[in-house]
């Protein structure tokens, strides 16, 4: 009797180790990233908001941020740290590459951004229209996927700069 109930220790036991390796083994092999090139730009304003360093850091595409230099990560962060925005019913919408599908933009359609200006101390608010009216342009992220998952493709590394932006 005590083989008997040994046996079925062992195979659920083993049971158990199958099960949870299966659940286990796709998470570690899709990477980190949000699976959606809009979650991906979600995660990347929301960490901005936040003022999350580490979450900003994972939101950009991982080889981006390898580029850096820890001179490039100090100026980088002191820049992110200084700012102050709030991103408020932002509406996206993405647009693959015709030609890579492990790349997309996506487009801010809609929403307002608030933030101290750096210049007059005093708090703005402007919505997306705004912006597309003033600048003549529609704001929108390059997002690509790496290792399954996606990711917002913006330089950090100042050798990845326009020379104007250095």
């Amino acid at each position: 009797m005590a083989f008997t109930t040994r046996g079925k220790a062992r195979r659920a036991a083993i049971l158990f180790a199958v099960l949870a390796a299966a659940l286990v083994l796709p998470l570690l092999l899709a990477g980190c990233g949000p699976p959606t090139p809009e979650a991906a730009v979600r995660n990347f304003y929301t960490s901005i908001q936040n003022r999350d360093w580490n979450g900003y850091l994972s939101a950009i595409l991982p080889s981006n941020v390898r580029r850096a230099t820890d001179a490039d990560l100090v100026d980088q962060k002191k820049k992110f740290m200084a700012n102050d925005y709030k991103y408020l019913g932002l509406k996206l919408k993405t647009t693959p590459d015709a030609k890579d599908p492990n790349k997309s933009a996506v487009e801010l359609t809609s929403g307002v951004v608030k933030g101290k200006n750096p210049q007059t101390g005093q708090v703005e608010s402007t919505t997306i229209a705004q912006i597309k009216k003033q600048y003549g342009v529609t704001p929108t992220l390059s997002t690509a996927k790496y290792k399954g998952r996606w990711y917002v493709d913006v330089p950090i590394a100042a050798a990845d700069q326009p020379p104007q932006q250095q």
